[in-house]
């Protein structure tokens, strides 16, 4: 099980659409998917159809069971899957963990269990219920940030090809290696940075050209 997270410490760069979309993708194409709304403006909740809940919380601070009611939701293939699409195989699946206003309390009740997702999401991996875990994130850092970071394997960073974004796109990998950094020292895996992701690309401005070109030569 492999735990993908998509981020950058600036607003409005698509981090909820892009994590409906590729959760959207893995499930069609035969994965068995569970998307985490980790960001208190809950938008991937509502975007996927369903009302603000502390379902994060109570997992992670309640201690609920993902079998308990309200905490895992299953999204059916009509809302995530086009209905010219076709399933790849009848494995394929998507769930959703909602979040609410409650989920930026998460990081003060949890500051001494900092692997605490990792320790939860550990429990779907041992019972091979998940291939893939995505969480979409707030773009303000927090503590909360921390606890994601430990149980990242791989970042997905969407941005805008403007400087602001960029900005919020550099301090974003940096706090990625510092973390990745961190995880290597305690004998974890590292985090892969997996993609650098640009949004409202316009391929007539000179400035969005030139920054699709810094990242694919690396130069961020």
């Amino acid at each position: 099980m492999k735990v993908v997270t998509v981020l950058n410490e600036k607003g409005g760069v698509g981090k909820t659409t892009m994590a409906m979309t590729v959760s959207s993708g893995l499930a069609i194409m035969g994965y068995r998917v569970l998307v985490i709304d980790a960001d208190p403006q809950a938008h991937l909740t509502i975007s996927y159809g369903l009302d603000k809940q502390y379902s994060l919380y109570d997992l992670l601070v309640r201690d609920a069971e993902f079998s308990d009611k309200n905490i895992v939701h299953s999204i059916p293939p009509e809302v995530y899957a086009m209905p010219s699409s076709q399933m790849q195989t009848d494995k394929g699946r998507l769930f959703l963990i909602p979040g609410n206003k409650e989920t930026r309390l998460i990081a003060q009740a949890l500051e001494n269990n900092l692997f605490a997702i990792r320790n939860r999401l550990a429990e779907l991996e041992r019972a091979n219920l998940i291939d893939v875990v995505l969480i979409d994130t707030s773009p303000t850092p927090s503590n909360f940030h921390a606890l994601i970071y430990l149980a990242t394997h791989h970042i997905l960073y969407p941005t805008e090809v403007t400087y602001l974004s960029f900005d919020g796109l550099v301090a974003s990998i940096q706090s990625t290696t510092g973390y990745s950094e961190q995880k290597q020292k305690s004998g974890l895996e590292g985090i892969k940075l997996t993609g650098i992701i640009p949004t409202k690309f316009r391929h007539n401005l000179l400035e969005h050209q030139e920054k699709v070109c810094l990242i694919e030569e690396g130069l961020w």
